[in-house]
Formats: C-alpha cells, sequence, structure tokens
C-alpha cells in the first residue's frame, strides 16, 4: 500500500513539475534539462507527440526526463538540425543516445536516410525501443551498433552512473564494444552522399573526425560537433580548417569562431560547398 501511494505522488508531483515548467520553456526558447533534477527517479511514461512522434521516458535518464518536461531536448541543436537538414538527406546522428535528435532529423528527412551510431548497449536498446513505438521509421532509420573513431579497435564501454544515459570509451569497467572509423564505414556501406553528421562522443569528438578524413573530403558534409573538452579543440579547427572547412557559432549569426577561443559548448563546421544552407 505504501509503494502505491509513493507512485501516485510520485507522479502526481512530476505531472504538476510539468505545468509549471513546460510553458516555461515554451516561453523563454530553453529546454528542460536544468529543471531535471527536481523529477523523482524512476518514472515512466510515454510522450505522445515528440517531433511528430512517440518517445519513451524514464525519468531516471536526464534526456529523457528533459523531453518529457519541456516537450523539446535541447533546443539549440534541435533549431540549428531544422535549419540545415533537407528532404532526401544522409543524416549521421554520431552518439545517438536514446534518439533525441535522431527523431528531430526524422521529422525533417522525409525520404531520407538517418544513420544513429550507439555502441553502448543498455542505451542503444531504448533508442531501439523509441524507434519501435515508430514503424514507420523503419526504413528510414538504422541504428549502427558500432563507437567511431581513427582507426579499428574493440574498446571498453561504460555509462556514466552519475549522468544516466551518456557513456564512456575505454573506461573501467566496461563492455566490450566495436571501434572503428567512418571513412571504413562508409566505405563498406557505400553510401553515394553525407550531407549533415552530428557527433557527440563525449570527449572522443578528435579521433571521430581523424578517422572521417576520406569522408569530409569527397562528401563535405556539415557537421555538428561539442566542443566542451578543450584540450582538444584548437587541434580540430585546424585539422577541419586543413580541409576547407569554416568553424562557426551554431547561433543564429553564425560567426567565426577564433581558434584561440572562447569555444560555445557545440561548434559548426561548414564546407563553402554548402554555405547556402546557412542562408535558407
Amino acid at each position: 500500500m505504501e509503494l502505491i501511494v509513493y507512485r501516485f505522488l510520485a507522479r502526481t508531483y512530476s505531472k504538476l513539475l510539468q505545468g509549471i515548467f513546460r510553458p516555461l520553456c515554451y516561453l523563454t526558447g530553453k529546454g528542460g534539462g536544468k529543471f531535471v533534477k527536481f523529477l523523482p527517479k524512476g518514472q515512466t511514461y510515454q510522450v505522445a507527440d515528440y517531433c511528430g512522434f512517440k518517445f519513451n521516458v524514464n525519468t531516471i535518464y536526464p534526456i529523457e526526463a528533459s523531453v518529457w518536461l519541456a516537450g523539446v531536448y535541447d533546443v539549440a541543436t534541435s533549431n540549428f538540425l531544422k535549419k540545415v537538414i533537407k528532404k532526401g538527406d544522409v543524416f549521421l546522428d554520431v552518439g545517438a543516445n536514446c534518439g533525441t535528435l535522431t527523431l528531430v532529423a526524422a521529422s525533417l528527412i522525409g525520404e531520407g536516410k538517418i544513420y544513429a551510431f550507439e555502441p553502448g548497449p543498455s542505451i542503444r536498446s531504448r533508442l531501439q525501443s523509441n524507434l519501435d513505438l515508430n514503424p514507420q521509421l523503419e526504413e528510414v532509420v538504422t541504428i549502427v551498433p558500432y563507437g567511431l573513431g581513427k582507426d579499428k579497435f574493440q574498446g571498453l564501454y561504460s555509462e556514466d552512473r552519475s549522468n544516466r544515459g551518456n557513456g564512456f570509451i575505454n573506461r573501467e569497467p566496461g563492455i566490450a564494444v566495436d571501434i572503428l572509423s567512418l571513412d571504413e564505414w562508409v566505405s563498406l556501406e557505400k553510401l553515394d552522399k553525407i550531407d549533415v553528421i552530428k557527433i557527440d562522443v563525449e570527449g572522443m569528438e578528435y579521433d571521430v573526425l581523424l578517422g572521417s578524413k576520406s569522408v569530409l573530403e569527397k562528401y563535405q558534409p556539415i557537421l555538428y560537433f561539442e566542443t566542451i573538452h578543450t584540450a582538444f579543440i584548437p587541434s580540430i579547427y585546424e585539422f577541419l580548417s586543413g580541409l576547407g572547412y569554416k568553424i562557426v557559432s551554431p547561433k543564429n549569426l553564425y560567426s567565426e569562431i577564433p581558434f584561440d577561443g572562447p569555444y560555445p559548448t557545440n561548434s559548426v563546421a561548414i564546407h563553402p560547398s554548402r554555405a547556402d544552407r546557412l542562408m535558407g
């Protein structure tokens, strides 16, 4: 009886928080991430309309909890993808997690194709469950159960227990996962184009890009990548600049970012062949 009462009270309280924070997030244009700490953990819900799709939520996972609270996830990234992804594109979601941005892209891409890379078995199962809720995406989204790096090896994947859903490669103890370069994977898949790539891999962004050199030279995709691990950012910028890319802020003005900083949370690399997509 006590457990039933607790669940009822936790659910009622969570609904109250949603009623408060969702309008606030809508009015401010901000996500719900900073508010998820107020939610009781372990509450499960199904969002009926997230970017036009169904979405599973367990509030133990901050990413999922923020979707439930605010109705959106990572407003800046979602808005940028809405700006640059076109119908018929090929989009790579590298570090797809539970699929929040995969579904944003799916709402934009029409008959295009999405490859969602997620090496972590536990979080990949949550990604799969969200796709299973939306069978219309079966031909649009393909889950790729590998991590990407600069070369091929078997790494150890471990989940961040203080931020559930986030994971790292080569932190012990861990689960063995396969890592390969994007160049090798694209060669195996024989893709004829790649338009946009999002990379969020908890500090391995530089390795992913180094293993993507041939792909970047051939397809010149728009890149959106996390830049909070400052030790590697100048090297990333120099590497991409050497391939003809310009590094800009993902904000509306798309101002060029100095190689010596300050650095935004996420950066955009745009090749001149794709510059028109920032103008539309």
